[in-house]
């Protein structure tokens, strides 16, 4: 849950605005429905209580790493993270001088969604799809082209640019797509993890 961080030097990098608050509020609904579980953290802005088992990491690498190595001991993965896209092909150890020009050259990071079911091909997986001012058609491919790519079972899909929905709301309008697609209306992010373990309780 949460953003990764990529270091540019020593002292900068770049990140995301996730602040962690719908994998929480997951977290929250799986405890109380009984669940044992691993909160795997990165870059949040809310408090975890401390009745929760947290592996902290920074970057995408660290997460992956952390995850692929537990990840078969678990029969459900649910995938909130905002992972970076990309990372730096080289990281500078020193801080970069900031008289000069700056031009950085990236590199795709692994998709950690991908290699889970590699290892454990029975878990229940389920994605999460953050886009921005597309159509809802356009989600749902997103969305399925997801399921295709990764063997998800369940992508929860929404669009970030709408009024109450960005990064860092306490609230949200959601897609939960498989075969299927339910429209979940403007609701806080605790009633939308509700009706997400509502459905993969069906689905299990």
């Amino acid at each position: 849950m949460g953003g990764t961080y990529e270091p540019i030097d020593s002292v900068r990098g770049i990140t995301n605005k996730s602040s962690g608050k719908m994998g929480l509020e997951l977290a929250k609904e799986a405890y109380i429905r009984g669940a044992d579980l691993t909160l795997v953290v990165a870059n949040v802005s809310v408090d975890i209580p401390s009745v929760f088992e947290v592996i902290n990491v920074e970057t995408s690498n660290e997460m992956n790493d952390v995850i692929l190595d537990f990840i078969s001991d678990f029969d459900i993965f649910i995938s909130t993270a905002a992972v970076s896209d990309f990372e730096f092909k080289q990281l500078n150890d020193k801080k970069i001088n900031s008289d000069s020009s700056l031009f950085l050259n990236l590199k795709p990071t692994t998709k950690i969604i991908r290699q889970v079911k590699k290892i454990n091909p029975d878990i229940f997986l389920v994605g999460f799809k953050a886009e921005f001012n597309i159509s809802k058609e356009e989600i749902i491919s997103c969305a399925r082209k997801q399921i295709e790519a990764a063997g998800t079972d369940l992508v929860i899909a929404n669009d970030i640019s709408k009024n109450e929905c960005h990064f860092g709301s306490d609230n949200n309008e959601v897609l939960i797509v498989d075969d299927d697609v339910i429209s979940v209306p403007l609701a806080s992010k605790r009633e939308i993890a509700k009706k997400i373990f509502d459905v993969i309780s069906q689905k299990l």
